[in-house]
């Protein structure tokens, strides 16, 4: 057998699911060990961080393909130190666990997730598969027990019989009949498939209506029916069609076509969907399947469709006690991490230079669902910093625009910080998980409410910073208190334009029992005229309104609000405003 041709198992493959991943010196990682913890892991984190590397790794290891190694694929071209790959799988079919080749390697998988090579009664049984490449290039894959003194070699054969497939989506041979296409194997089993096939193409040959040939016809209602599950766009109908190139009519020539029209010329999204789906349906329930950036060519509503549909069948085959199988999955996309949910999520992240990987999960999940709902981008980002409220998110969204001129015109997203809302009084809950899952964190915040002696403990303890005014100052207050008369104007002024002049000067006229609505609509250098309210007194007023009465709690007018409050914060530089401002702006480029 051709080493470059990946074996097809028959389509009743076994299934598995990931126990513990162990990875040495491949590409850009030096070493990871990993527990999943799940049967849907959502790999999210910044870009360069190995996700797609940890996928790498998995296929490498368990698929059924044959892979040439060369320099780059070792830690720093480094052939010194050989590649090591080590997964552990469970969830393992009574073949494999009664196979005699393969039974005598069964390890322990414990209910506290501890691997021992003597498994106990209550242990789950599991294999070790062991990916080795030296200096020589040449890979060797084993099954590895550390109570036997030689590990079992295992051939391609052997590694199908773990069920796994890399759903690349862009793959185009899978929209074809030709050899080691999926859609071969669903025109019939692993007996017949070569027989059909044969009579199939000789058919072909005589005649170009392929859709009176059964098994090509119900491949393609079969891929169909898949890929519209997937949420594909199929304009017409499924069929099998001929396509000659310039080899002539040979296997690769019967494609799949959506109403006469070759599906290989759909739109990258429909192509990659139905790509997938077609490739999910040939592989037995509960295989191992890897996704890498599910996102890439689907508009929004299709990748929560997608999404939702790999969880539905995950969640069918728990409901009838069938085999659940493993989904990992690599995004980008908000709307992915935002239908993945709290539960799957996995945070990747490389630590430099040492290149340590490592993958963690929430705690406790229900902790960042308010970033998920309101700020699930940030996710993304290797520096977070947690806002109380809408105010204070919209006003740094609208800052950062003037800091990039200070700092070679690179915006913070450059350097891989954001800026969430922290939801009110969940902003220190928040930023607490999110350093557990390894984020540099920092709050801003109001001093009005003073945080409880245990929160600043726990804050200060995970070493994250919190940015407020001090003097049981609130966002409002320190904002009016910097601003000189004439700014105090204009912040009057915007406030009039977004809630309304009849809004604003009643419940000024309300806080402010001296000034009738006629003074109010004054200028508001003249108040203090017919106020027994001096300046600062009136400043706090209007402050105290503003935040009781929610003026600026919206992160579009809080944004709005940025140029001016960045020019109060300059007027006045030695103010509460400038000095948290300037602290903010230094911890997220830093």
């Amino acid at each position: 057998m051709n080493p470059a041709v990946e074996y097809l198992a028959p389509i009743e493959r076994e299934r598995m699911q990931i126990r513990h991943l162990k990875i040495a010196n491949f590409r850009g990682i030096a070493t990871l060990d990993w527990t999943p913890h799940s049967a849907f892991c959502c790999l999210i984190g910044a870009g360069d961080s190995g996700k797609s590397t940890l996928l790498d790794a998995v296929e490498a290891a368990l698929s059924s393909r044959w892979f040439s190694f060369t320099e780059p694929d070792f830690l720093n071209c480094d052939t010194a130190n050989p590649i090591i790959i080590e997964a552990t799988v469970g969830e393992l079919s009574k073949a494999l666990k009664s196979d005699e080749r393969l039974g005598l390697y069964i390890r322990g998988w414990t209910a506290a997730g501890e691997l021992r090579d003597e498994p106990e009664d209550n242990d789950e049984p599991v294999l070790t598969v062991r990916l080795t490449v030296d200096a020589a290039m040449e890979p060797s894959w084993e099954l590895v027990c550390d109570r036997l003194a030689e590990p079992r070699t295992l051939s391609n054969r052997d590694r199908a019989l773990f069920g796994l497939v890399r759903l690349a989506g862009e793959d185009a041979r899978h929209l074809a009949w030709g050899q080691g296409s999926v859609l071969a194997r669903l025109t019939g089993d692993s007996k017949e498939a070569a027989a059909r096939l044969a009579e199939a193409y000789r058919a072909a040959r005589a005649s170009a209506n392929l859709g009176d040939i059964e098994s090509l016809a119900d491949a393609a209602e079969m891929a169909e029916r898949f890929a519209k599950g997937l949420g594909a766009y199929v304009e017409g109908a499924y069929e099998p069609g001929l396509e000659l190139g310039r080899s002539g009519l040979s296997s690769g020539s019967i494609a799949l076509h959506d109403s006469g029209v070759p599906l290989r010329l759909a739109g990258l999204g429909t192509r990659r969907l139905a790509t997938l789906a077609i490739q999910k349906s040939a592989i037995a329930e509960g295989a191992i399947v890897l996704v890498d950036e599910i996102e890439h060519g689907l508009e929004p509503h299709r990748i929560i469709a997608a999404i939702a549909q790999l969880k539905s069948d995950q969640n069918k085959a728990q409901e009838t006690c069938r085999p659940i199988g493993h989904i990992l999955m690599t995004t980008h996309s908000d709307v992915a991490v935002g239908e993945a949910g709290a539960d799957s999520l996995r945070m990747v992240q490389i630590s430099r230079p040492n290149r340590m990987l490592t993958v963690t999960h929430p705690v406790s999940p229900d902790t960042i669902r308010p970033l998920m709902r309101f700020t699930p981008r940030a996710l993304f980002a290797r520096r977070i910093l947690v806002t109380e409220g809408n105010t204070e998110l919209g006003l740094l969204l609208g800052l950062r625009e003037n800091w990039s001129a200070r700092h070679d015109n690179q915006p913070i997203e450059q350097l891989g910080a954001a800026i969430a809302d922290g939801n009110g009084e969940q902003a220190c809950s928040l930023a607490l998980a999110l350093a557990d899952l390894g984020y540099a964190t920092a709050i801003y915040r109001d001093s009005d409410t003073a945080l409880t002696v245990a929160t600043l403990a726990d804050l200060a303890r995970a070493d994250i910073p919190v940015f407020e005014y001090g003097g049981a100052l609130n966002t409002e207050q320190a904002i009016f208190l910097a601003a000189n008369n004439s700014m105090v104007q204009e912040l009057l002024t915007y406030a009039r334009e977004e809630r309304g002049d009849d809004a604003i000067n009643n419940n000024l006229e309300i806080r402010i029992h001296d000034l009738d609505i006629e003074a109010i609509r004054e200028e508001f250098t003249l108040w203090g005229l017919n106020s027994a309210l001096n300046n600062t007194q009136l400043r706090e007023a209007i402050a105290e309104v503003a935040a009781r009465k929610k003026w600026f709690k919206d992160q579009r007018i809080g944004r709005g609000l940025a140029p001016l409050v960045w020019r109060i914060a300059t007027h006045n530089s030695a103010s509460p405003l400038a000095t948290v401002l300037a602290q903010i702006e230094a911890w997220l480029y830093a």
